[in-house]
């Protein structure tokens, strides 16, 4: 790895020139708008009386369309305009640049799409939402399948109007990872589609098993809840600045990064692993939104720069870390605190091997390692055609079914376990595609920390979560959107993104977790 220059540095800056900062004051009232928006979204997933749903709608689209007026004000655009040529010398700073760019890239969408579709997007959202719960519910596709079908339209109209070169898709997957094409994805997919495949042929065909019974029994909420809040205390979550409640899916999202960032998880008591694992990974990424550089609050460029960086860090606290064997050698004792009749006489081998079980299942959120981005890409290959097809919406379920039989060898049951399983069509689509993102660049960090690191992994087996958060935090969060996905990548690891860090690093963990034969891998 070659040497990294970021560490060295301050931190993000602004410069004084008078522009930069009338455009701070401008995006800082937009950011406050946000704010009010995610809030309202919050209560939504978490307390917000059945009823409301409606009215929330009209509230959340007199907010988007706000905030669609104010990107698109003439002092907004003549302050792009004046700083164009400038911005590219000194003495602007990284920062100052990477302001521009995200207000012209926020002034771009708010021009192209009228507010007048914002605010229905926004309206349409709301109450697909309350939709969704409902028929996920009862297990009723076809309650929500009108409002999948209105978003469909909506999300056509977006893709025609922000322009795309090849496909529809391609302007919605530039939304959540600038500069990102189908054809870029199907590239970086493959060897992770190879491997996935392969390592769980491999696994099926050695025989060997694993006993995941400890994560089975009763848990209750209540108690879960705090297992959470203690797990997130010890890789670093800071709750003077942010705030755990319970939601029909676990999600993170922030009213004011780095001040006011919040997670979510779902406890099902029959088992521990799902409400634990979230929590971490929603603590990743709440631990990326916190350690943005204060200066950055309320602009652009504060928290994430991507959602396939953003998902970076929630797969490497989940998954790298938090499914190694020296992240519990130092933490299972914050489990048996909380469940000590489980947990007494459970080792950390025992333990560590339950959470890393491969066993194809129907549910997303609770897939292993080995199978996970199947899943994520039988819901690209779907989001694909309905955006860039006219594929019928009650034809999904069993498109859906189909591919789960083909790429995993299980059919649901039911649609609640099937198509109904994720809350991310209430929104749109292009978001899925960024988790499979995120765990390539999580490899490839996770390597480039190791490699840095010399007593990685026995600190870690310490207790001292510390020592991964301290490194993320000099090299990567604290720069924010300063420097765009590619680059970002590069400055912390001294390459650009590289899927075979990923094939590496699944290849030898789940051979020596299954006691397989060694094969080569990429790396």
């Amino acid at each position: 790895m070659s040497s990294n220059s970021t560490a060295a540095t301050a931190g993000p800056s602004f410069g004084d020139d008078q522009r930069i900062t009338e455009l701070r004051a401008i995006t800082g009232e937009i950011d406050d708008l946000r704010a009010a928006l995610r809030l309202l979204s919050w209560d939504q997933n978490t307390s917000m009386p059945e009823g409301a749903g409606e009215a929330r709608g009209e509230q959340m689209a007199t907010l988007q369309g706000l905030i669609h007026d104010r990107w698109t004000t003439q002092r907004l655009g003549e302050l792009v305009n004046d700083l164009a040529t400038p911005i590219q010398q000194a003495p602007f700073t990284d920062a100052d640049r990477a302001l521009l760019r995200e207000v012209n890239r926020e002034r771009v969408l708010a021009t192209r799409l009228p507010r007048g579709l914002v605010e229905e997007m926004a309206r349409v959202e709301a109450s697909s939402f309350e939709a969704w719960r409902k028929a996920r519910t009862n297990n009723d596709f076809a309650s929500f399948a009108p409002w999948l079908a209105r978003t469909i339209t909506l999300q056509r109209e977006v893709a025609d109007r922000l322009g795309f070169k090849a496909t529809r898709y391609d302007a919605l997957l530039d939304l959540y990872e600038p500069g990102l094409t189908t054809a870029r994805v199907d590239a970086l997919f493959a060897p992770v589609r190879e491997v996935s495949v392969r390592l769980r042929q491999r696994i099926e065909q050695s025989g060997h098993t694993i006993d995941a019974s400890c994560l089975s029994g009763t848990f209750p909420a209540d108690q879960q809840m705090r297992l959470s809040r203690d797990i997130l205390t010890r890789i670093g979550y800071d709750f003077t600045r942010g705030g755990l409640s319970i939601s029909p899916h676990p999600f993170t999202t922030e009213f004011g990064s780095p001040f006011d960032v919040r997670v979510t998880v779902h406890p099902h008591e029959d088992m521990v692993d799902d409400a634990l694992m979230a929590a971490l990974h929603e603590g990743g990424h709440a631990l990326y939104e916190q350690g943005s550089a204060p200066i950055l609050a309320r602009t652009p460029v504060v928290g994430g720069v991507s959602m396939g960086v953003h998902e970076s860090q929630s797969r490497l606290w989940e998954n790298a870390i938090g499914r190694s064997g020296a992240f519990w050698r130092g933490n299972l004792d914050v489990v048996r605190a909380v469940f000590p009749e489980q947990f007494a006489d459970v080792d950390v081998a025992t333990f560590t091997n339950a959470l890393n079980k491969v066993s194809p299942g129907l549910i997303r959120i609770a897939a292993d390692e080995v199978t996970y981005n199947l899943h994520i890409i039988i819901r690209y290959e779907m989001e694909q055609a309905m955006v860039n097809t006219s594929v019928a919406v009650e034809s999904l379920p069993r498109m859906w079914n189909e591919r789960y039989q083909a790429y995993l060898g299980v059919t649901p049951p039911t649609d609640s376990d099937g198509i109904l399983q994720d809350v991310h069509w209430t929104s749109g689509f292009g978001y899925f595609p960024t988790y499979t993102l995120g765990n390539l660049y999580a490899a490839q960090i996770y390597a480039a920390m190791r490699a840095s690191i010399s007593d990685f992994h026995e600190r870690l087996a310490g207790g001292d979560c510390g020592v991964a958060l301290d490194w993320l935090r000099e090299r990567m969060y604290r720069w924010g959107k300063t420097y765009l996905p590619e680059e970002l990548i590069e400055r912390v690891t001294g390459q650009r993104p590289d899927p075979s860090y990923f094939v590496e690093y699944l290849t030898r963990k789940f051979e020596q977790i299954y006691d397989l034969p060694t094969e080569a891998a990429s790396k």
